[in-house]
C-alpha cells in the first residue's frame, strides 16, 4: 500500500507536470485547451458513536460542511480531460447527546442545529478523470472519478454541558465530549457527475454532484453522558455527499477580442493585448451584478449598564453565507438589495481578564438587505474599490431559553498581573424581539478573474437598531461590590468578512 507521504509527492509531481503541460502547449495549440473552475461546494456529512459503558448515546447527528474549490482542466480530448483541484472549507462538529426521561431532558433542551454546531478549517488537493459526454451545443455531461488528500490539522475540541446552577443543587454533567483531528492527511477517493451550460461568452456554469469515501477518520475521541453513567467512542469517518455550483473560464471571449483588434487595427499582439484587457475591464454602468459569497460574522454582546465597567463588549465568529445582487444606475451608482444568515452568540467577558470569554449560541438569525453602492473606477476602467450602506431587516424564530442557554453562573480564581483574583457571577437572558433591523456600512473589492466572471473580497460593519436579548448579571469579587442589574444586550450589530465571486450580467444596447 502506497504511504500517505508517498501519495502526497505523487500528488504534487502529477499537478506539477500537468500545469507545466499546459504551459509549453498552449501557444500552438489555436483550441481552447484550458479550463479553469471556481466553486463553492456544500456537503452533508454524518458522526458516529460507539457504546463502551451504559445505555444512553448521542445521535449519529448530520452536519453540513461549507466549501470553495479551485479546479485547472486540460482538455486531452473533445470526449476525456484531466484536472487538478485545490480547495478550503469548514468541517461541521454537530453533536447532541441522547434524551433522557430520569432528568427530564427533551431533544428541544439542545437547541437547533446552529446553536449546536461547531466548525474548524481544512484543505483538500485532487486530481481526477472526466468522460464528457456533449448533449447538445449548450448542455454538456461529464463523469469523473479521482482522489485526494483532506489536511484537518492537528484541532482539538472539547465541550461539555451541566445542569442545575442553583448552589443548593447537585450539578448533573449532562455530557462531556473530547474529539482531535490528529494532524494527518487524509488520503480519499471520490466519484460525481455534473451538468454544465455554455453561456453566451462560452464560458460555462455547471452543477455537480460527488461523494467523497475517505480511507482514515476525520476525527476520533471519546463520549460520557450523565455524569459519566455511559460512555463510549466518537468518530467521523470523513464521507461526504456534496453538491458544487460552479463556474468555469474558458477565456473564449479575451482570445476572441485580442483576435480582433490586432485584425482591425494592426496592432502587434502585446499592444492589442492591453487594449483587450482594458476593454474587458469597462463596466458598464447599467450593469448587473449576481454575488455568492462567504465568510465570518463576528456578532456583538453590547454592555447596557455597568457601573463598573466590568463587563466589556465581545463577539464570537460564526459561519455567514450571503447573496446579493446589484443594478447599476447611473455614473456607476448601483442599488443593492441581499440575503444572509449569522449565528448570534450570548458572550461574557469580563475587564480584568484579557484572553478569557465563555458564551453560548443565542439564535441564529435570518436577515434581509437593500441599499447603495458606488464604484470608484479610473479612466484606464480600473475598479479601485466599492463603498456600500444601506439597512437590513431580519428575524429569528427563537421564542424562549431552554436548560443552560437561559441563565448561567460561573466563578474566575486567577492571578492577572501578580494580583490574585476571586470573582463569582450568574445571569439570566430574556429575549425581547425577534425581529432584527440595522444599518450597515462597507467596503469591497472586486478582482475580474476572465470575461465577466470577478474574484471579491468585503468587509461590512453592522450596526444593531432592535434589542432582541438582553441579559442581567449579578456579581462580586475582590475590591468589586455587589453589583446586581449590569446588563448587556445583542441587537444584531456585527462585524463581517467574506470572499466569493460576482457575474456580471451586461445591459443589452
Amino acid at each position: 500500500m502506497i504511504h500517505v507521504y508517498q501519495f502526497s509527492q505523487l500528488l504534487l509531481l502529477s499537478t506539477f507536470l500537468l500545469l507545466n503541460t499546459a504551459a509549453s502547449s498552449q501557444e500552438n495549440e489555436p483550441k481552447i485547451k484550458n479550463l479553469y473552475t471556481f466553486s463553492l461546494v456544500n456537503g452533508i456529512n454524518r458522526s458516529s458513536s460507539e457504546s463502551l459503558t451504559g445505555t444512553q448515546r448521542p445521535d449519529n447527528t448530520v452536519g453540513m460542511s461549507h466549501g470553495f474549490n479551485f479546479h485547472y482542466t486540460r482538455i486531452l480530448h473533445p470526449s476525456f480531460d484531466l484536472s487538478a483541484g485545490v480547495g478550503f472549507g469548514m468541517f461541521p462538529i454537530n453533536f447532541k447527546p441522547a434524551e433522557s426521561e430520569e432528568y427530564n431532558i427533551s431533544g428541544d433542551f439542545f437547541g437547533n442545529y446552529f446553536g449546536r454546531v461547531s466548525y474548524t478549517g481544512f484543505t483538500r488537493y485532487e486530481l481526477m478523470a472526466s468522460y464528457r459526454k456533449q448533449l447538445s451545443d449548450k448542455y454538456s455531461l461529464r463523469l469523473q472519478v479521482g482522489g485526494g488528500i483532506v489536511h484537518y490539522g492537528g484541532y482539538s475540541f472539547g465541550s461539555s454541558g451541566y445542569l442545575g446552577f442553583d448552589t443548593t443543587e447537585t450539578q448533573v454533567q449532562i455530557y462531556d465530549l473530547d474529539i482531535n483531528f490528529n494532524n494527518q492527511a487524509k488520503p480519499f477517493v471520490t466519484l460525481g457527475f455534473d451538468l454544465s451550460k455554455t453561456l453566451k461568452n462560452k464560458d460555462l456554469l455547471g452543477l455537480r454532484i460527488s461523494y467523497d469515501h475517505s480511507l482514515r477518520d476525520a476525527f476520533s475521541g471519546t463520549y460520557s453522558l450523565y455524569n459519566g453513567s455511559s460512555t463510549g467512542n466518537y468518530f467521523n469517518k470523513g464521507h461526504y455527499l456534496n453538491i458544487h455550483l460552479g463556474y468555469t473560464m474558458t477565456r473564449a471571449k479575451r482570445l476572441q477580442a485580442i483576435n480582433d483588434i490586432r485584425q482591425d487595427s494592426g496592432l502587434d499582439p502585446k499592444s492589442a493585448k492591453k487594449l483587450a484587457h482594458k476593454n474587458l475591464r469597462y463596466i458598464n454602468p447599467q450593469s448587473m451584478f449576481l454575488n455568492i459569497s462567504g465568510g465570518i460574522g463576528i456578532g456583538g454582546t453590547r454592555v447596557v449598564e455597568d457601573p463598573n465597567g466590568i463587563l466589556q463588549k465581545y463577539g464570537y465568529p460564526s459561519f455567514l453565507p450571503r447573496v446579493s445582487v446589484e443594478k447599476g444606475i447611473r455614473n456607476q451608482l448601483y442599488w443593492e438589495a441581499g440575503f444572509h444568515s449569522q449565528l448570534f452568540w450570548n458572550v461574557q467577558r469580563f475587564n480584568f481578564d484579557q484572553y478569557g470569554s465563555s458564551g453560548s449560541s443565542a439564535f441564529y438569525a435570518f436577515q434581509f438587505s437593500g441599499g447603495a453602492a458606488y464604484r470608484w473606477i479610473l479612466s484606464n476602467n480600473y475598479n479601485v474599490i466599492n463603498f456600500h450602506a444601506g439597512l437590513s431587516l431580519g428575524f429569528h424564530t427563537e421564542r424562549n431559553y431552554n436548560g443552560i442557554n437561559g441563565s448561567g453562573a460561573g466563578s474566575i480564581n486567577a492571578v492577572i498581573d501578580n494580583n490574585p483574583i476571586s470573582f463569582n457571577y450568574s445571569y439570566t437572558s430574556k429575549i425581547h424581539s425577534n425581529v432584527l433591523s440595522s444599518l450597515y456600512f462597507g467596503l469591497s473589492k472586486d478582482f475580474r478573474v476572465v470575461n465577466n466572471f470577478y474574484f471579491t473580497i468585503n468587509y461590512r460593519q453592522q450596526f444593531g437598531l432592535t434589542k432582541a436579548v438582553e441579559s442581567t448579571y449579578t456579581y462580586s469579587g475582590q475590591n468589586i461590590p455587589y453589583t446586581t442589574d449590569a446588563r448587556t444586550k445583542i441587537n444584531g450589530s456585527s462585524k463581517d468578512f467574506q470572499i466569493g465571486f460576482k457575474i456580471k450580467f451586461n445591459r443589452k444596447e
